[in-house]
């Protein structure tokens, strides 16, 4: 008959695991069945610790003669460690770490920042200088931690099955959470910007332009992909207000003044975008001789050569932020006419739509422009639709090109 083995019982166990007349792990300073349960872990502070003071409950294997024990730890040299500003004995109650932030924070700091900057020194400014804003001004950091949840639900390949701390997370959850949070606590300072809050102002702002187009569309009964993008549109304009305030109050801080130098670019264009600009001023001008009085030839005019320029410097290599611009200078009534479905307006919001496909800062751009054109080709007719041909091509490739023959 097998013997029973021995069991050496414990009664070193947190307090919490004692009532529950459950076994501890005695990890230290919060166990395992804590950690699950998220409640607080407190050890009887009269008792030893186990692993610091228990003899091992089985004898050591003989060890040879060229093998020697590892010294046994002696850590009481770190009770001697206390602060200046301690009042008691007893440790200071940290919080639990939260690792899902910690993630996200440091997911900021090697992939997500990257989208903002234009250059090596405005690196420092959205990877080192935003996160220290954010440390000061929680609505800030909510929003750090917003779009950095965003850009791992869009760009993460899923991990193994058995990863459940990663397959575990929502993180489009996670990140509607910290935003909602971010946008309550900006709302309270949006009266008052000041050099105090200017820069974390600046930032979120611009933060909360990217959460916008980054977090995912899932189609609803009576939006559309066109609806969308205005709506976008719509809070790029308000938010530049925003950033106008603020930018008065952040460049006395040299540090930041790489914020608003832009790049100088060629604005001669290639002789495909050149064509394609020239067709569409072309066609302006055919609807202005159709009806002089109700179109405004001057309101898409401006709007086109906004293309043009927008098109200039993304060929020199300048980033999402351009295209941002184009829609800050977007006149409202230009908006009107792409609410209202006129063909212009929508032939130039499709080349727009172009433009986002080779930026490499972005992970949205595809998403918005496969949905955005495929929406204006069904909306123009066989009139049109010559106008956008260019457009559909370098978004579809050959699935377009299989549709026009």
């Amino acid at each position: 008959m097998a013997q029973r083995r021995s069991h050496q019982k414990s009664r070193h166990g947190c307090l919490e695991c004692k009532r529950r007349r459950v076994k501890c792990d005695e990890s230290r300073p919060v166990c395992a069945n804590c950690a699950r349960r998220q409640t607080d872990c407190e050890y009887d502070s009269s008792g030893p610790l186990r692993w610091m003071t228990d003899e091992p409950s089985r004898s050591p294997r003989p060890l040879s003669d060229r093998q020697q024990a590892p010294p046994s730890p002696d850590f009481s040299l770190f009770s001697q460690f206390r602060s200046n500003n301690s009042t008691t004995n007893g440790d200071v109650p940290l919080p639990t770490l939260n690792l899902c932030d910690l993630e996200l924070m440091l997911h900021w700091v090697n992939e997500t920042y990257a989208v903002f900057s234009r250059s090596q020194r405005t690196d420092d400014i959205w990877r080192t200088h935003v996160p220290e804003e954010g440390v000061s001004h929680p609505f800030l950091m909510h929003g750090i931690l917003a779009l950095s949840a965003v850009h791992i639900a869009r760009t993460r390949i899923p991990r193994a099955s058995g990863d459940n701390v990663h397959s575990g997370r929502d993180y489009l959850q996670i990140a509607v959470s910290h935003q909602n949070q971010a946008l309550a606590l900006f709302r309270e300072q949006l009266g008052d910007i000041n050099p105090t809050n200017g820069k974390a102002m600046f930032a979120f702002a611009s933060i909360t332009v990217l959460y916008a187009f980054g977090f995912p569309r899932t189609p609803e009964p009576g939006n559309t992909a066109v609806g969308d993008l205005v709506q976008a549109f719509v809070l790029v304009r308000g938010v530049h207000h925003i950033l106008n305030q603020a930018m008065n109050t952040i460049f006395e801080d040299q540090a930041w003044t790489p914020i608003r130098e832009i790049k100088e670019y060629d604005t001669t264009l290639p002789v495909e975008a050149r064509v394609a600009i020239d067709q569409l001023h072309k066609a302006n001008e055919a609807c202005t001789r159709q009806d002089p009085i109700l179109h405004d030839s001057a309101l898409y005019q401006e709007a086109i050569d906004n293309l043009a320029d927008l098109t200039a410097a993304i060929n020199a290599g300048l980033g999402f932020a351009m295209a941002c611009r184009w829609a800050i200078r977007l006149q409202p009534a230009f908006l009107d006419r792409i609410r209202d479905r006129r063909p212009l307006a929508l032939a130039i919001l499709a080349h727009w739509c172009a433009l986002l496909l080779p930026l490499q800062d972005i992970w949205f751009g595809i998403e918005w422009g496969t949905r955005v054109a495929q929406e204006i080709w069904y909306v123009l007719d066989d009139n049109w639709r010559p106008l956008i041909h260019g457009c559909m091509e370098q978004i579809f490739g050959e699935q377009y090109l299989m549709i026009e023959r």
